[in-house]
């Protein structure tokens, strides 16, 4: 996939995210450079438990510096269109 069909595929996604019924708080997690897992959870409405399950197992793309998880909006969103594989 090319950078820019992802790059619009990024914005629809943050846009209709934006858009949806969740409070305008949830809105703004696209405007956020970095993630901790409580977003990654909001945005894909899980709990926080399976967010740190997928990172121990190495099933979702992570950072980790000095013990804590951050998480960058883009490549959760590219995990996503890539079918979950990391």
């Amino acid at each position: 996939m090319s950078e820019n069909i992802l790059e619009l595929d990024y914005k629809v996604c943050a846009s209709r995210y934006s858009e949806s019924s969740e409070s305008q708080d949830n809105g703004q997690l696209f405007n956020k450079q970095i993630w901790r897992a409580e977003d990654v959870a909001k945005f894909l409405k899980c709990s926080v438990g399976h967010i740190y399950n997928l990172a121990s197992d190495e099933k979702i793309p992570k950072r980790k510096i000095g013990g804590i998880l951050f998480f960058v909006p883009r490549e959760i969103l590219n995990w996503i269109l890539g079918g979950g594989k990391v």
